[in-house]
């Protein structure tokens, strides 16, 4: 894979009043290039208190959560999950920590079902806040924006896990998970949904900074949220998690429930084509043994001859496309044998 860019890098290297300290070690800024080759540390993070390890646990899980990294993929999220494991809090951390508490690897921050509440409380809340400051339109299929009114989020895009969200007062808002009853499965449930408070006591957003600083239940707590996409997700960064927001009205949600999720095709066994273009050559056969990194055809594109590589080691099964033959983004041209 090329080196990386860094498009978007911004640390929190602030200290607090209560003498815990932040150092930020890096020598990378907006435009950076990060190579896998040397050496592609971002930055040290280091979390210092002078009362005890607890609160400078707390000061470093503060400091990731305002640390807004775009454009490369980064290891902040399982850094988070560390933080929150009982067994590091206590200061049990021995050479094999990661071997004994991530067997099959890292797959991500599990929230809890009262984090969930609180994430989905503070996007309904910013959601309401950037459609007033853009002058956007009420959501679809309703005109009620009234204090009081309730709205969906959806946590994992629109097939995800969604609650109702309803703000009571300035502060209080009202959170009820509903059961993931869609693609088919409508029965009535027994489960009664559980409804949580989420006391959002303050808030500072800027549509112009991603990181919203919030007071939940007297504890400031940091979330990142960047812009939504046409279909109006929208990625919030909260404990470490990173998930795909959606906020609809009601009837939206329940016309939604009519729609079925698209299929997630496995290609990691393929070779697409990243764009439109024209079959150049192979540098390979059906049955060669390739390795990682090997050069496997050329397609050429707006008057440009790109070589693609293998992004692993194995063996041909087919050359799908034809030399020559003109190329649909995303069309297989080289079939691994599995």
């Amino acid at each position: 894979e090329p080196p990386l860019k860094l498009p978007f890098y911004q640390s929190d290297d602030n200290d607090n009043d209560d003498g815990c300290r932040i150092r930020v070690d890096s020598g990378v800024k907006p435009g950076s290039i990060i190579s896998q080759y040397y050496d592609p540390m971002i930055s040290k993070l280091i979390g210092y208190s002078p009362n005890n390890r607890d609160e400078s646990i707390k000061v470093l899980k503060g400091a990731l959560d305002r640390y807004v990294i775009k454009g490369i993929g980064h290891n902040s999220s399982f850094l988070s999950d560390v933080l929150r494991n009982k067994s590091f809090i206590e200061g049990n951390t021995p050479t094999n920590f990661i071997d004994c508490h991530y067997p099959d690897g890292f797959t991500g921050v599990k929230l809890s079902d009262y984090e969930r509440a609180e994430l989905v409380a503070v996007a309904a809340t910013v959601n309401l806040w950037r459609r007033e400051f853009l002058d956007l339109p009420p959501l679809s299929l309703t005109t009620d924006s009234e204090e009081g009114a309730e709205v969906i989020v959806c946590v994992g895009g629109m097939f995800g896990n969604a609650s109702i969200v309803k703000v009571t007062d300035h502060h209080s808002i009202l959170v009820r998970h509903l059961p993931n009853n869609k693609n088919g499965e409508n029965e009535e449930s027994d489960v009664v949904p559980k409804e949580y408070e989420v006391s959002l006591d303050d808030i500072e957003y800027d549509v112009m900074n991603p990181i919203v600083e919030t007071v939940i239940n007297g504890e400031q707590k940091a979330f990142q949220i960047q812009n939504e996409d046409n279909t109006g997700v929208f990625n919030v960064h909260f404990e470490g998690a990173y998930v795909d927001c959606v906020v609809m009205s009601e009837e939206e949600y329940k016309l939604s429930s009519y729609m079925k999720e698209p299929k997630v095709v496995d290609t990691s066994s393929f070779i697409l084509s990243p764009m439109p273009g024209t079959l150049m050559s192979y540098a390979v056969n059906d049955g060669d043994e390739v390795l990682d990194g090997q050069e496997i055809c050329i397609v050429e594109a707006m008057k440009m001859q790109n070589v693609l590589r293998s992004v692993r080691s194995g063996v041909i099964k087919k050359c799908h496309a034809q030399v020559g033959s003109s190329l649909m983004k995303d069309e297989r041209i080289v079939e691994f044998d599995t």
